[in-house]
């Protein structure tokens, strides 16, 4: 029995030898063909970190060198715009009218809106009046006490500087008469003087409201002329520019009677053009010019009573209208049918007011 096992155990070693004998000479023998590349995968791991995301993946093959496979990177957020903040605006001053002739000096007269009107002043965006009564007793202007109203006025645009007649300009010698607050009222004035009685008169220079009225000069008169552009001139009779004066479209006004107050460096004349003796004593209408739109006018009436020799005589107007500030100044028609209206009534009282009626009055529109 022991001796059958062994023998199966020999026959069992011997067959053993034998097949590794066969693999060992199987292995030794050359390949039949070139293998086949084999990708070799990377063995699954563990999900990456973030860092190692940013990591470059790599394949390999058997024949070739290894090639870089970029990540495709993560988007990049898209920069949010701020927007441009508006500027702040600056802040701004109360409101200022509209500049004109007067060239942004006087802005403080004017007021923007509604006008305001007081007992003795007038203010829009256009114009500014201020009246004010003087006693003047120190003598040195008159030998003696009088008083004078004297209108302060502003203009931004000299078209609101207006004459009108008593009833029409149709004819070029006369033009009717009526009162001066008639007259103002139906022309809806806010403030009115009594004019120049030239149409009375058969020559002399006559143009109103930029319309020329008559062309024919009297060399006896003086003349005023008030321009568009704001400023004013005078001329004696015998130098009075008579074409340039009618064919000139910046001439606004044209003022008869006279004569001039002021000489050409703004000092008051001792001699006038006369022709009708009006130098002596008398109650006074006055228009004084300082600066481009910047006016004034002056009514003198009797002081407490009728009577002449308490008003004031053409050389003593010089004096007045000179220590006043105005530069030009020039006499208009005086006596009963000077006068000054404002805001509805003559400035005048106490049986000082006017005895006559007027055939024109320069006057200023309401708003």
């Amino acid at each position: 029995m022991l001796k059958i096992r062994t023998l199966i155990l020999c026959l069992l070693c011997t067959l053993l030898l034998t097949a590794c004998s066969k693999g060992d000479a199987a292995s030794a023998q050359p390949p039949a063909e070139t293998a086949v590349p084999i990708e070799i995968v990377q063995a699954e791991t563990p999900a990456p970190t973030h860092r190692e995301e940013q990591q470059i993946s790599i394949s390999f093959s058997a024949d070739a060198q290894p090639t870089a496979v970029p990540m495709t990177p993560a988007p990049t957020a898209e920069p949010t715009e701020i927007p441009t903040p508006e500027p702040t605006p600056e802040p701004t001053d109360t409101p200022v009218p509209m500049l004109g002739v007067l060239d942004g000096k006087f802005v403080d007269k004017f007021v923007t809106g509604s006008p305001v009107l007081t007992d003795t002043s007038y203010q829009s965006e256009r114009v500014a009046i201020f009246i004010t009564r003087v006693v003047d007793d120190s003598k040195t202007i008159a030998d003696h006490t009088f008083n004078y109203f004297m209108a302060d006025v502003y203009l931004q645009n000299m078209e609101d500087l207006r004459s009108a007649p008593a009833k029409s300009w149709e004819k070029k010698w006369d033009s009717g008469q009526d009162w001066l607050k008639n007259i103002a009222k139906a022309n809806d004035a806010i403030f009115a003087v009594s004019g120049d009685f030239t149409l009375t008169r058969k020559q002399g220079l006559v143009t109103r409201n930029g319309e020329v009225l008559r062309a024919e000069h009297d060399p006896k008169y003086d003349v005023g002329v008030i321009y568009l552009d704001g400023h004013m001139e005078t001329f004696t009779a015998q130098d009075t520019p008579v074409a340039e004066l009618t064919s000139d479209p910046n001439v606004w006004q044209i003022l008869g009677f006279g004569p001039e107050l002021l000489d050409k460096d703004g000092q008051p004349k001792t001699s006038f053009n006369d022709p009708k003796s009006v130098s002596p004593a008398n109650i006074r209408n006055a228009v004084g010019y300082f600066e481009p739109g910047h006016y004034c006018f002056v009514f003198v009436p009797a002081y407490k009573v009728r009577k002449d020799r308490t008003c004031l005589d053409m050389e003593s107007l010089a004096k007045l209208m000179a220590s006043l500030g105005c530069v030009r100044a020039y006499n208009l028609d005086g006596g009963g049918t000077a006068d000054m209206y404002f805001n509805g009534k003559l400035v005048s009282d106490k049986g000082m007011g006017q005895t006559r009626r007027n055939h024109d009055i320069y006057y200023i529109p309401k708003v």
